[in-house]
């Protein structure tokens, strides 16, 4: 609720013309020096900490330890339904919903193993890699969904799902959220565009921390996604992915040994002509 009497805060002031231009004008530069020049070479560090909720949250904590701390926030969301609530029937009902969120978010693990999985036509493609040991888990609840990414079994990402529009607390649209972002953080993001090649299919801006790093990432007209990683396993996810994803463009080993058999020698360097075999 905090975080939301924020955001309703910033947006009310507002930045002004300067930090939206300095905010959103990177993203409309061509490829190239121009929109590399536009664009600062690492993260704005923000004025303030960003926290991570809820509370008890820590990078590194493994998928148990995660869900412990969300069986402890659902059980203080339910405390007002249990106070008004009388024993007998309606109790035990009540004691069933709640076991049953608890349950559902243990549910909700997915690993990336060797198969795909429907996780691969969400917007959430790219977030993750598959034979890395990388898993995910996911929070729904009150029209809000918030995924949890582990790699080793160490909680290492944080992605929620938000949306936008007039009434909204995040804004009403993306360049909005962003204005208000500015404001919060205490400094202008980094426009970053998209690159599939980096797994980065829409426009991101960030900022970062000492310990973590934030990204507000584009998700259409009507949404937006918060994205927090540790900043600690973001440095090191070369070597903790060492299976890397198959590019399903790419010609075939085979295919390509054969087209090389069949093509002609080069000429040698000198220009003379090669010696008949």
């Amino acid at each position: 609720m905090k975080a939301k009497r924020l955001l309703g805060a910033a947006l009310a002031v507002g930045l002004g013309l300067a930090a939206i231009t300095s905010t959103t004008g990177a993203a409309a530069q061509p490829k190239g020096k121009s929109a590399a020049a536009a664009r600062p070479a690492e993260s704005p560090a923000m004025k303030k900490k960003i926290a991570l909720s809820p509370k008890g949250i820590a990078w590194g904590m493994s998928t148990k330890q995660v869900a412990a701390v969300i069986d402890k926030m659902l059980d203080a969301a339910y405390v007002p339904r249990y106070k008004a609530t009388s024993p007998g029937v309606r109790m035990r009902a009540l004691d069933a919903e709640l076991a049953e969120e608890k349950s559902a978010f243990r549910r909700s693990r997915i690993d990336f193993g060797k198969l795909p999985t429907g996780v691969d036509a969400t917007p959430l493609k790219g977030e993750y890699t598959y034979l890395n040991k990388e898993s995910m888990m996911t929070l729904s609840r009150e029209g809000m969904k918030r995924h949890f990414f582990f790699i080793q079994d160490r909680l290492w990402k944080i992605i929620d799902e938000h949306t936008l529009g007039e009434g909204s607390p995040r804004g009403k649209d993306y360049q909005s959220a962003v204005v208000q972002l500015a404001k919060i953080f205490g400094v202008p993001g980094r426009v970053i565009p998209p690159d599939p090649d980096q797994g980065r299919y829409v426009t991101e801006v960030d900022w970062k921390d000492a310990a973590t790093h934030f990204r507000a990432i584009e998700r259409g007209e009507t949404a937006i996604a918060f994205a927090y990683e540790d900043l600690v396993t973001l440095s090191s996810l070369d070597s903790l992915r060492p299976n890397k994803p198959v590019d399903a463009n790419a010609i075939d080993p085979v295919v390509a040994s054969a087209v090389r058999k069949d093509e002609p020698p080069a000429p040698p360097p000198s220009g003379k002509p090669a010696k008949k075999k």
